[in-house]
């Protein structure tokens, strides 16, 4: 009998965006990296996307797009970060989609409500719109609609089922102890069940009001546990052997967190490779298939009933969302999370304002407010311009100030919504980052909800927020953080004209941009704020402005690459220019002043390059220096990265430089990761392409 195989990963980051610049700042704690999305990105995404089989002398013989053969989803926010920050990697998510979809008739993308709320939680109306923005921004990406849908935290009720059902999703994907009775199809029997005693190879239906139904899979629990908690994806063939071990006949499916593989585990997402190479094969009988396509051939024919507000990741229902349950994770088992239940009622105190300011501001400029706001999601996901949908949703003849008021009303539900992202609970303490965005988030509503017209709400939500209390520090409450560490965090017009304080043209984040002009002599900068369309001017300082700790990281990011480029080339400059003078110069010998960093630097570079020689007892020299100061691992990184990129006609003479460009960084003994390079030359290689690029991906994976 043939069995079916299906693995899920859940790809979800918390909201990290600033929610006036709409992008990610800077994140010391994911160093070296710019933040976490970046860092995951790096350690997990992107190889899972060009996941590495190896033949036996360790050579790379294939890539696979993890993404094509197995279940997903991504969360929304997540998605709009990659489609800017690693386009490659999201494009190949995209692809495993479309090949999914040609090879069983059903992708295996699937939809993840918008902000990762709790969906019991919720309001009806805010229910409604993460199911239907998420719907929106799959359909705009993927090309689709989506059959499935994932639940934050899997947290189900029957509201929450009844609104997926009536939103056109055709299932989700449950724990199994969410799981209470089955009911066998054309029997009137119920029995009881538990996650151990739960049948979880085939679907079930849910019956709900009005006589909608709708399917629900259960994953394999002690499976998906050991892929996370017993280092499962350590050996490849042992993941094997625990997939195809644990059943005889349906489907085998599992849940996972897709950080498991790459970023919980180093390497996870080889081993993930390894059971996809299995199945393709279909050893011992076992066939890759996802949710989607199996229900097509499969359809539930049992049906279950669930417990009501339960979740995958809290033993006691939905209580890690509002109160001191227990539940928690960040190490630090002393600590209490009492701050959680006055964190969720001050942001429900600021949602039900903004409600009400809506519905009461809205209909001066929405025709339909209600169907304004829902069809919102499209603006979000790039679909439809922000002009275009006020030509579509807004009153007639509105003044331009109107039009901004109506981008105001809906960006204000849209970062109301964006606070109840479940990871400002999910963790230990409330001044963590992702409580402290959820609360920023906050901030950004209530200070549009002002500036619309509506009441100023602070010192009634700060009299709810004071009650949450810090682990960290015995003086910290919620209205200290809101002070020092929330509020802080608006940008400032005048911090931000530093960006462009030496440098004319335009500097931009997504939800601004930023030029200058010369207005009575006078430079000037012209901000416009992408969301509201708002425009203002501001004074360019004349002297360099005293930035905020957050501003001066960002800017410092922002423009280092350019300074690199700048450094490095005065750098080979100076090295050129110093090589006939220290050709004789040993390590043991005084320093001469000669030996600045950018001389170091600049000699192995240019040696790195080809661009110029270097004795046997300098390139010792640099090579002791390098260890100390392992700059210029990264700029070798993105130059090979740039020289495998070139077009294919160009391959075969980069591919001989590529390969002397391997061979000195190692003598170097600079650890450099290849793996842009080999991606990019892998995907080149044609029939009759230069012998060297096998060497290459040899010498690069031994390096």
């Amino acid at each position: 009998m043939i069995k079916y195989l299906c693995i899920h990963g859940h790809f979800y980051q918390p909201p990290r965006i600033d929610p006036w610049l709409e992008d990610v700042p800077p994140e010391g704690s994911a160093a070296p990296e710019h933040d976490w999305n970046a860092r995951i990105s790096r350690e997990c995404y992107t190889p899972l996307a060009y996941a590495r089989r190896l033949d036996h002398d360790g050579n790379i013989r294939e890539l696979i797009n993890c993404y094509a053969w197995i279940s997903f989803n991504l969360g929304p926010t997540l998605l709009g970060w990659m489609e800017r920050h690693v386009p490659q990697t999201y494009a190949r998510i995209l692809a495993a989609d479309k090949e999914s979809l040609a090879r069983l008739g059903h992708g295996n993308a699937l939809a993840q409500v918008y902000h990762h709320s709790i969906m019991p939680l919720a309001t009806d109306m805010d229910r409604e719109l993460e199911i239907a923005w998420a719907i929106q921004d799959f359909q705009a990406r993927f090309g689709r609609m989506p059959e499935g849908m994932w639940l934050a935290e899997t947290a189900v009720d029957i509201p929450t089922l009844t609104a997926l059902s009536n939103a056109g999703i055709r299932f989700t994907i449950l724990a199994p102890r969410q799981a209470k009775a089955v009911r066998l199809a054309g029997t009137d029997e119920k029995y009881d069940v538990a996650a151990n005693t739960l049948d979880t190879t085939r679907p079930y239906v849910v019956k709900l009001p009005a006589g909608q139904t709708i399917t629900v899979f259960f994953y394999h629990g002690p499976t998906s546990q050991a892929v996370a908690f017993e280092r499962l994806l350590e050996n490849g063939e042992n993941f094997w052997s625990r997939l195809n071990g644990s059943f005889s006949s349906g489907l085998q499916n599992i849940a996972t967190d897709g950080e498991s593989y790459g970023h919980h585990f180093m390497f996870g997402e080889m081993a993930l490779a390894y059971v996809i190479e299995q199945a393709r094969a279909k050893r011992d009988g076992l066939c890759l298939t996802n949710y989607a396509a199996y229900l097509a051939a499969h359809p539930a024919v049992d049906e279950v009933e669930i417990h009501e507000n339960s979740s995958w990741s809290c033993e006691h229902g939905v209580e890690r969302w509002k109160t001191h349950c227990g539940c928690t994770d960040g190490g630090h088992p002393d600590w209490i999370q009492d701050w959680r239940r006055p964190l969720r009622r001050s942001l429900n105190y600021v949602k039900y304002y903004v409600d009400e300011h809506f519905f009461k501001a809205a209909p001066k400029v929405f025709t339909g407010p209600k169907t304004a706001l829902t069809h919102y999601g499209r603006v979000l996901a790039g679909a439809q311009s922000l002009p275009a949908f006020l030509d579509e949703h807004a009153v007639p003849d509105l003044t331009p100030e109107q039009r901004q008021h109506a981008c105001q009303l809906v960006l204000m539900q849209r970062f109301a919504l964006a606070s109840f992202a479940s990871c400002a609970w999910f963790f230990d303490d409330i001044a963590r980052l992702e409580p402290l965005n959820g609360l920023t988030f906050a901030r950004r509503a209530m200070d549009l909800m002002r500036t619309s017209g509506g009441p100023d709400i602070e010192e009634g939500f700060l009299r709810i927020l004071e009650e949450a209390h810090s682990n960290m520090h015995e003086h910290w409450d919620g209205a200290y953080l809101w002070h020092n560490l929330v509020t802080p965090r608006r940008p400032n017009l005048a911090e931000l004209c530093a960006y462009i304080a030496e440098a004319e043209g335009e500097f931009s984040w997504p939800g601004l941009k930023l030029s200058t002009q010369m207005q009575n002599g006078q430079r000037v900068a012209h901000a416009l704020w992408e969301r509201t369309s708002h425009e203002e001017l501001s004074p360019v300082p004349d002297k360099p402005v005293l930035l905020s700790a957050r501003h001066r990281a960002e800017q410092g990011f922002q423009r280092s690459r350019a300074m690199e480029e700048n450094m490095l080339a005065t750098a080979c400059q100076h090295g050129a220019e110093l090589l006939p003078l220290i050709q004789d110069f040993t390590e043991g010998q005084t320093q001469p002043h000669a030996f600045a960093h950018t001389a170091i630097l600049g000699l192995a570079w240019n040696w790195l390059t080809e661009a110029h020689d270097l004795p046997e007892n300098l390139r010792n020299f640099c090579q002791a220096w390098l260890q100390r100061n392992p700059d210029m691992r990264g700029v070798v990184e993105r130059h090979a990265a740039h020289m495998a990129a070139e077009r294919a006609e160009q391959l075969a003479a980069h591919e001989i430089r590529l390969c002397e460009l391997v061979r000195r960084a190692h003598a170097l003994g600079l650890h450099v990761s290849w793996w842009a390079v080999q991606n990019a030359l892998i995907a080149l290689n044609q029939p009759g392409a230069h012998p060297l690029l096998r060497q290459l991906v040899g010498v690069a994976q031994m390096a």
